[in-house]
């Protein structure tokens, strides 16, 4: 029974990260070469698996900020 706990939150935690990935990409159409943003938003995309969307987050961060990109690298090949 303990398992099915599980799957709920999980699915409720996964919803959480999509809006605060929108959040974010509103924020970013404002200000699109914030680094911090951009670091945020790969690391949400890699926390709900959508990791060739990190990927291209990563791209991006890698033209603005190497070593912020880098980070984020790190956080994607975790998985």
């Amino acid at each position: 029974m303990e398992e099915g706990y599980r799957g709920i939150f999980s699915k409720m935690g996964e919803a959480l990260i999509e809006r605060y990935i929108e959040d974010i990409k509103r924020e970013l159409s404002q200000k699109p070469n914030d680094i911090d943003l951009l670091f945020k938003l790969g690391v949400a995309y890699v926390r709900i698996k959508k990791v060739n969307q990190a990927r291209e987050v990563y791209k991006k961060l890698k033209e603005l900020n190497r070593e912020k990109a880098n980070e984020l690298l790190d956080i994607i090949y975790e998985l």
